[in-house]
């Protein structure tokens, strides 16, 4: 059935932006699933008649036949005489080092499709499993900045006079500070972990959309339904949530992928500076500063973590860019 959104047809008409959204969210939605797609693991393993679940469940040695209380070596258990296993389609842990090899960084083989960090570990896993930490990351400061810029901008929009001149004044302080300054003084003060590397970014990355989100407010709260709401005696808070707030997502939709943009580059240059994420978490930034230490005898250490960071990037610009045509009032759409 064809939808009549002239906005959402128009989005759909540019082919670039479309097929970035379907990308990101493909591989998000992935990643989410990595335990199952990269793993050390098996999925499942059925042996003596008994079922088991590795990559749900931690199993000792005594379980598979073994003099071991400890959980055994899946790539190294026999199941050939009375058993199989399902294995993830790449049989490498995050933190999972190749022994085999003779030196660190490896350079791609069968083994390691894209190669080794500098502890051996699979250097595609790392992405995965990073990819999953940015995306995460991204999405944890685009919910809190877009409930903290709704708040701050709408009351500001919507009650105007005092605190509107109060807030705005605070907010021009605040914007002035050097952020990344302010977030590096953060971490180092609390112990360092991704809860407050989210709280440390969303201080910041909700104030130019709170702007935006005034402004709406501000254009609709005089526009003759929200005046016509207001004498039948409707509350504020009524009129808010039920004829300001959905007239005004126009700017909430239309930065929402850059917001989104901006955290994961921020974590990465957190990570890159050894500020981010605790070891031996797999980030993106991490990876590409062993590309820099390691660059001049391991190419993919750079190449491909890079590739990874900024094809994200493109991807999610597309999607801003494509949203942003979408919405704007000065385009013609049929």
């Amino acid at each position: 059935m064809k939808t009549q959104d002239p906005r959402w047809r128009s989005f759909l008409r540019n082919r670039r932006a479309l097929l970035s959204l379907v990308w990101v969210s493909l591989l998000t939605i992935l990643s989410c699933g990595a335990e199952f797609l990269v793993n050390s693991v098996p999925l499942v393993i059925v042996t003596k008649d008994k079922l088991f679940f590795p990559v749900f469940k931690t199993y000792a040695g005594s379980e598979f036949g073994l003099d071991s209380p400890i959980e055994p070596d899946y790539k190294n258990l026999d199941l050939t005489a009375d058993g199989w296993a399902i294995w993830p389609l790449i049989r490498w842990g995050a933190n999972e080092s190749n022994l085999e090899l003779s030196t660190f960084p490896g350079p791609p083989s069968v083994q390691n499709l894209l190669g080794t960090d500098d502890r051996g570990r699979d250097l595609l896993a790392r992405l995965i499993y990073g990819f999953r930490v940015s995306m995460a990351f991204g999405i944890a400061n685009l919910v809190l900045a877009v409930f903290i810029a709704v708040i701050v901008g709408g009351l500001q929009g919507y009650l105007g006079g005092m605190i509107d001149f109060i807030g705005q004044r605070m907010l021009e302080i605040w914007s002035a500070l050097p952020y990344l300054y302010v977030i590096i003084l953060l971490i180092s003060i609390f112990q360092p972990g991704i809860a407050v590397l989210i709280l440390a970014e969303v201080l910041f990355v909700w104030i130019n959309l709170s702007y935006y989100v005034r402004a709406e407010y501000l254009k609709v709260r005089n526009l003759d339904f929200v005046l016509a709401a207001k004498n039948l005696g409707s509350s504020p808070w009524r009129i808010i949530a039920r004829h300001i707030f959905p007239n005004s997502l126009t700017p909430i939709i239309t930065f929402a992928p850059f917001i989104l943009g901006q955290a994961i580059v921020d974590l990465a240059m957190l990570d890159y500076l050894g500020l981010g994420v605790p070891a031996p978490t797999a980030s993106l930034g991490e990876l590409l500063r062993q590309g820099r230490q390691y660059f001049m005898n391991s190419w993919w250490l750079a190449v491909f973590p890079f590739a990874t960071l900024v094809g994200t990037m493109i991807m999610l610009n597309f999607v801003g860019e494509g949203v942003r045509e979408a919405f704007d009032p000065r385009r013609v759409r049929r």
